[in-house]
């Protein structure tokens, strides 16, 4: 199999209500997707999980795109006759972990059956609780974004759904003055916390917080577990995209698994194509991933009902790309 062509393509779909965090306030999400053609006239998809700006991530869509249009000029119409070929091929973007996360979406698809399977759903709740208290009691966990209210919103859910774990994501945005609200939440039947400082701190400091997670910081191999061996950390959200793909995501699930160590897949408002994969990994985890139903963030999408509820499970076919739904990337 050769490759013949790198199509980028743009989908910028409105999020059903305004995405807010400690950094950001967002209204659509800006997509970029890619298309590789091979010798056969098939074209395999990758979604970037990337943001119009740096507040999230190094990496940017404009990056992206920037770096595969280079990287691309060194493998058109090169043979690619296994995976194991297409990853040395793709390791040349380990600098760029966005870029590599997803050129590797569309080489796995040309070597892999994709199966249909269902997973446990997580709810995230971002700022508007009062719209999506009637839809928390099929979540496998509940995710709230950080905020004022938040130790009487974990309270709340305690109470109101106490066999389904809680989560919380700061973001790195805690300081010393919000420890009052960490010993608060130490207090409440919080799973863990993910990123509450932008540095790590030491046992001592977290004796009487919420279990911490890592998420932002956990990069490789090596970061993670300089963080679990010297720091209080208990938990290690992986992201696809910051690792460099659902490959290199498999292999460290595995590896930390080995050592005991509670591992959470995590996602990044994805579209349908994206989602897919961060389900298919999710089933791996400790917690039930970062995984929303078809239609949560999105009234559109660039795959049909990608994750469908049915009797609290999302159910996952191979994702199906509507075409008509993209736009060329300028």
């Amino acid at each position: 199999m050769k490759l013949l062509e790198l199509r980028f393509y743009q989908f910028a779909p409105s999020f059903k209500h305004k995405i807010q965090t400690p950094k950001v306030t967002m209204a659509t999400r800006q997509t970029l997707l890619i298309g590789l053609v091979d010798d056969a006239g098939k074209e395999w998809f990758g979604e970037c999980n990337a943001f119009e700006t740096d507040w999230y991530h190094f990496e940017t869509i404009d990056s992206v795109y920037n770096t595969l249009r280079h990287w691309f000029k060194g493998v058109q119409g090169k043979e690619i006759d296994s995976f194991e070929v297409a990853q040395s091929f793709a390791d040349e973007l380990n600098d760029t972990p966005a870029a590599r996360a997803t050129v590797i979406m569309a080489l796995y698809q040309m070597f892999h059956d994709l199966p249909t399977f269902d997973v446990p759903m997580t709810i995230t709740v971002n700022g508007d609780m009062h719209r999506r208290l009637v839809r928390l009691d099929h979540a496998a966990r509940i995710k709230i974004k950080w905020n004022c209210n938040i130790v009487e919103q974990v309270k709340m859910l305690g109470v109101m759904y106490p066999n389904i774990p809680i989560s919380t994501d700061a973001n790195q945005t805690l300081c010393e003055a919000d420890y009052p609200m960490l010993h608060a939440l130490a207090n409440e039947r919080l799973a863990y916390i993910e990123e509450p400082f932008d540095v790590l701190v030491d046992d001592q400091q977290c004796k009487k917080m919420p279990p911490i997670a890592i998420d932002e910081q956990a990069t490789d191999l090596q970061a993670i577990m300089h963080a679990v061996q010297r720091y209080a950390v208990d938990v290690v959200v992986i992201k696809p995209f910051r690792v460099g793909g659902i490959d290199r995501a498999l292999t460290l699930i595995e590896t930390l698994h080995a050592q005991g160590i509670t591992v959470v897949v995590g996602g990044m408002y994805e579209c349908g194509l994206s989602r897919y994969f961060t389900a298919l990994i999710s089933r791996y985890g400790d917690y039930a991933g970062d995984v929303t139903p078809a239609g949560y963030y999105f009234a559109d999408d660039v795959t049909e009902a990608s994750g469908r509820l049915h009797q609290g499970r999302l159910y996952f076919e191979p994702p199906k790309i509507q075409h008509d739904q993209l736009k060329s990337y300028s």
